[in-house]
Parts: structure tokens; C-alpha cells; sequence
């Protein structure tokens, strides 16, 4: 089934507790692999500097506590089948999958993630994030681009010779990328 109906990420959690669909265009990144493009959305690099700074300011205040702030988590795929990969991220308390799918065409990346809960724990600890998951995964989605043209710059040796100006305009930021 085309479409977030037919998403990998519905396949095992066919009736969800939480659901979300997010859709952006790809900003004409050639990537076709959807491994690609969820591990460019998910990276510690795609994440905002702010986001940066208030997990760095909440691992210093569990440091005064004497305790030791959990490692960072890093989403990795799972399983791919045709377009879309699949990202399993289970707990004690939640069942999550994340499917991330390049739509017909190209030019547009879906995100879709369910949620199961599996204790009332499980629906407490996501009652806070699932006020704000759309709007993060939509930026996390919108970043994406960036980064992976970003990654394609460092990995070209000519790239490292770019002016600041030049490779603004490489990464879509520049005056003439909004034309």
C-alpha cells in the first residue's frame, strides 16, 4: 500500500497509542538510499546547537548529582525494504518504529513513527515528548538535506578550498539558493 498506510513502521504496530506522519521535500538531494537519509536525520551533526546545549546543561546537573548522565542514543537502521528504512527503537516501557521513505519521485521524504506503550511508565515518559515529536522530527527532516550536502562537501578533497560565501550557496543558504 503506497503511501504512510503501507509505511514499515505500521507493519509491526498496526494499531498504535501514538502516530505521526511528516512529510518534507528533499531539496533536490540526489540521495536515493533511505539508509541514508535516516541516519543523516537522526545524526548527533543534524541535531539543532540548542538541542546540543540543553542536553549538555541536563548531563552537568545530573553531574552535580553525582550520578551519571545516560549515553547518548543513536538510532540506527534496522531493516530495509525497497524505499524506506526501518528504525527499532524498543524499551521496557515503549514499543517504537520509525520509517523513513523516499516518496515516488524523489522529492519528498516521509517520516513515520508509531508508538506502542507497553506500562503506564511507558505513557508517562511519552506524554511530554509526544507534545513536541512532530515538530522535532520535522526539523530533524528538514535539516537532513543540509547535512548530507554538508557530507558530500568534507568527503570531496576540491570542497576544503571553497570560500565561506561559496559553499553557503553549496549547502542551499546562500542569496541565490532562494531564488
Amino acid at each position: 500500500m503506497p503511501g504512510a498506510a503501507g509505511s514499515l513502521a505500521l507493519r509491526d504496530i498496526p494499531i498504535p497509542d501514538y502516530c505521526d506522519v511528516v512529510i518534507v521535500p528533499t531539496s533536490g538531494v540526489e540521495e536515493t538510499d533511505p539508509r541514508v537519509w535516516a541516519e543523516a536525520i537522526f545524526s548527533h551533526e543534524n541535531t539543532p546547537l540548542s538541542s546540543r546545549g540543553l542536553r549538555a546543561l541536563r548531563d552537568e546537573a545530573i553531574r552535580l548529582f553525582d550520578m551519571v548522565p545516560p549515553p547518548q542514543k543513536e538510532l540506527l537502521t534496522d531493516e530495509v525494504v525497497g524505499s524506506e528504512a526501518l528504525i527499532i527503537d524498543d524499551d521496557e516501557k515503549l514499543t517504537v518504529r520509525i520509517g523513513v521513505a523516499l516518496l515516488p519521485g524523489g522529492d519528498l521524504l516521509q517520516v513515520t513513527t508509531a508508538v506502542k506503550y507497553r506500562t503506564v511508565r511507558g505513557r508517562l515518559s511519552f506524554a511530554p515528548r509526544r507534545l513536541m515529536h512532530a515538530a522535532a522530527v520535522n526539523t530533524l527532516a528538514r535539516r537532513a538535506p543540509t547535512t548530507l550536502r554538508r557530507r558530500a562537501l568534507a568527503s570531496n578533497p576540491r570542497a576544503a578550498s571553497l570560500t565561506g560565501q561559496v559553499s553557503r550557496k553549496a549547502l542551499g543558504r546562500g542569496p541565490s539558493a532562494r531564488r
